[in-house]
């Protein structure tokens, strides 16, 4: 009987608890969004599409039509050295920021950003999101390879990236001229040295090297080559949808390429920075961006077609420290 009655007190302390948790954080939400109301505005610098981004700031105003919101849309070099000048003459514009993985890694080290763990963000899996809380993913490129249909039987596609060493591929593939940052992850999953002699065999296949991933796909679609080693699935799938003779599979591991977003350190409109972040991880802004034939990370939300099956590795940020000294071996190996 005591223990019944223990088990009893136990459980209403715990609903008590839950009660009040959640009580506190829609106490603290509420003060965000009364404070958001006085700043009216939120300044996003981002290098992802203009029309991609203006759909996440467009549902955000729909959602919070007191905060306008202003773009500026540019390379990662070009956000980094115009952060650069601003700090240094003292003006603080911008608020959130969503930038590469590893210029993401590179802008916190130099204390552009600052921490926000918001709360949808506690659903996103390790790897996805800085345990700080400085960024966290809100869509990926799935790296996959591609093929051109006509050209390449799917009983002949390689089972391994040891299978491209075969002859028969020799002067078939190609690849993007700024693949390090997949250059980096490859050594950093085969190790050092086995990476380094894959990638050195590799590059004795004489392997094309062009710029673009889309327009290369494109250009394997016409013909000009049989094989994409490193494509985003996105492509291929919605090339193949209309009807391109063009395919994809995938070579273990499936590599990630993470797009995070954050909030730039001394933001001026801080509580709609805030707001804008939580709102691009929750379940509304996921799925505005899985609707867009995009790659959300939150479980459960994908768009069309995405290949579930797969087990996807996350691109190691960390990587990023190194990434001069990949990019020169890359080069020197490929980029002839």
């Amino acid at each position: 009987m005591k223990a019944h009655i223990l088990t009893i007190v136990l459980f209403i302390l715990i609903l008590f608890l839950s009660h009040s948790a959640q009580g506190a954080e829609a106490d603290a939400q509420r003060q965000i969004i009364e404070s958001a109301k006085k700043e009216g505005k939120l300044v996003f610098y981002t290098s992802v599409e203009t029309e991609f981004a203006r759909v996440l700031t467009s549902g955000f105003e729909a959602k919070y039509p007191f905060v306008k919101t202003d773009i500026f849309r540019s390379s990662h070099d070009r956000i980094f050295s115009r952060l650069n000048v601003e700090r240094k003459a003292g003006t603080f514009a911008a608020d959130v920021l969503s930038v590469g993985e590893f210029e993401t890694y590179h802008m916190q080290k130099r204390g552009l950003l600052t921490p926000y763990k918001a709360p949808s963000a506690a659903v996103y899996p390790e790897g996805f999101k800085d345990p700080d809380g400085y960024w966290t993913d809100f869509y990926d490129n799935l790296i996959v390879s591609a093929y051109n249909t006509t050209r390449v039987k799917r009983e002949e596609l390689p089972k391994s990236y040891e299978d491209l060493l075969h002859p028969r591929w020799r002067r078939r593939m190609v690849l993007d001229r700024n693949e390090d940052r997949w250059f980096a992850n490859m050594l950093h999953h085969m190790g050092e040295k086995k990476g380094m002699e894959f990638m050195q065999a590799l590059a004795k296949q004489e392997v094309a090297i062009r710029s673009g991933r889309s327009l290369i796909t494109q250009l394997m679609a016409a013909g000009e080559f049989d094989l994409q080693i490193v494509a985003y699935w996105y492509r291929p799938y919605l090339m193949k949808k209309q009807g391109a003779p063009v395919d994809w599979f995938s070579l273990d591991p499936a590599f990630v390429a993470l797009h995070p977003i954050s909030i730039i350190e001394r933001a001026p409109h801080l509580n709609a920075a805030k707001l804008f972040v939580e709102y691009v991880l929750s379940e509304d802004g996921q799925r505005l961006l899985a609707q867009r034939g995009r790659e959300p990370v939150r479980p459960g939300i994908r768009p069309e077609g995405y290949p579930n099956h797969l087990k996807v590795v996350p691109s190691r940020v960390e990587l990023a420290e190194k990434l001069a000294d990949y990019t020169r071996r890359y080069e020197s190996l490929f980029v002839k």
